[in-house]
């Protein structure tokens, strides 16, 4: 970081600003762009001599504008926290009340989360794949070295795994869950092999620490297809946990442990 003292105090361009923030130049643009909503700080001292001083259309002059390091140091403590508090979820702070095991269905969760029930059904259908391999790593498989092979029903040449009243596909979205740890499906098997051993390498998934949306606590099948809910105590620990916005699962970046 280019450091320049001027008039005794240490101040730095906007590339500098750009590394103390922790955040790209364009955004630097534009916080400064809009420093009457940002509160980002005025220039200390602007170049108007030299290489890179540019004339406006109405005859001013604009050129290298440095900042005063302490003010920059203060503006950041501020932003970061205005950033924190737009990113955190709807659901912040909610508590709910009642019977923690009581079953919400979920419009009930929905509703305790603070989002419409289109948004809860996408968190459901995003995070259907990491249940899906869980249960069936879990429940439906054995271990043996690199391999995990599953006791699954051959249809059609579709490899179907049943688990209580919800019956599913090992289709490419589950491949791809395994395959986030080093899995590669084997038909012949069924299941797949790891380039390790098979339970080490899928510790995380197998603690259920790959979710998004938690399981369902009870599922039952009916009109429509599968009825999911989830205990109170579960949709509580959920809101508790997360960390904020654009948690999508197939946006986020998993990186499993590596042995």
């Amino acid at each position: 970081m280019l450091i320049n003292i001027i008039r005794g105090h240490e101040c730095t361009d906007r590339a500098g600003v750009a590394e103390l923030l922790s955040r790209s130049k364009q955004t630097v643009k534009n916080l400064a762009a809009d420093r009457a909503t940002t509160g980002f700080p005025e220039p200390f001292d602007v170049e108007l001599t030299g290489r890179g001083v540019r004339t406006n259309p109405d005859g001013t002059k604009t050129g290298r504008e440095w900042y005063r390091v302490d003010h920059i140091v203060a503006f950041k403590a501020a932003y970061l926290d205005k950033v924190t508090e737009a990113s955190l979820p709807r659901s912040h702070g909610a508590t709910l009340d009642g019977n923690p095991a009581e079953l919400l269905t979920p419009a009930a969760f929905a509703a305790f989360l603070r989002i419409t029930t289109g948004t809860f059904s996408a968190y459901v259908d995003d995070s259907k794949p990491a249940w899906y391999a869980y249960w069936t790593a879990t429940r439906h498989a054995t271990m043996e070295r690199n391999q995990l092979t599953v006791q699954a029903t051959v249809s059609s040449g579709r490899f179907l795994v049943t688990d209580g009243d919800e019956t599913f596909e090992l289709d490419n979205d589950i491949h791809d869950v395994f395959a986030r740890y080093g899995g590669t499906w084997q038909p012949a098997l069924p299941g797949y092999t790891f380039p390790g051993d098979a339970r080490e390498t899928l510790t995380t998934l197998l603690a259920g620490d790959d979710f998004y949306l938690p399981p369902p606590d009870d599922r039952q099948r009916g009109r429509g297809g599968i009825h999911r809910r989830w205990r109170g105590d579960t949709a509580q620990r959920f809101a508790t946990a997360r960390t904020g916005s654009a948690q999508w699962p197939r946006r986020r970046q998993r990186t499993p442990p590596t042995r």
